[in-house]
């Protein structure tokens, strides 16, 4: 009988240090892990970005560029706005037609992308982005910690460059 009741306590002590292992996991798992990380494509997407139109009055002849390298020019604004009730980020983003690289525009605010463009083609602009799907969950308010990353990939075959540009921007959220 001790022998028996032994073997139940074990059993009891062995079950209590499954759960207790499992609370922590989940614990561990909702507000301690490192929130997944979207990456820029190693090749530029095949579809150019949807909400992309063509700058105004851009015109001039492309920038110098040496042998196997590229040169952009960017035109930005670092005041960015995102609606909620449209799922959208109002900016002003453009490629212009003096730069020899193709871009790709994401929007990151303390370390998480919310919004991604498609490819940005010398000469277009983007004005609003879409948030991603399933992204981080913002607030109204103003944010810190914002930027632009943008990556740059040659027109011809995709490949991204080695480089990639950030600009600190300010963020504001309204519902």
């Amino acid at each position: 009988m001790h022998n028996e009741k032994r073997k139940t306590n074990l059993l009891l002590l062995l079950l209590l240090l499954i759960t207790v292992s499992a609370v922590a996991v989940t614990v561990w798992a909702l507000f301690f892990r490192e929130p997944t990380v979207i990456l820029a494509p190693d090749y530029a997407p095949r579809e150019e970005e949807e909400n992309a139109e063509p700058i105004p009055d851009d015109s001039g002849s492309k920038l110098e560029q040496p042998e196997g390298g590229g040169a952009v020019n960017l035109i930005y604004m670092t005041d960015v706005t995102v609606d909620l009730s449209e799922n959208s980020a109002g900016l002003l983003f453009g490629n212009p037609q003096k730069s020899t690289q193709d871009m790709l525009l994401q929007i990151v605010v303390q370390g998480q992308v919310i919004a991604q463009s498609g490819r940005i083609v010398p000469g277009k602009r983007v004005m609003v982005l879409d948030l991603l799907p399933g992204g981080p969950k913002l607030s109204p308010g103003g944010y810190a910690d914002c930027k632009f990353v943008v990556s740059y990939y040659d027109p011809e075959s995709g490949e991204k460059a080695l480089l990639q540009t950030e600009i600190p921007i300010s963020l504001s959220v309204a519902e």
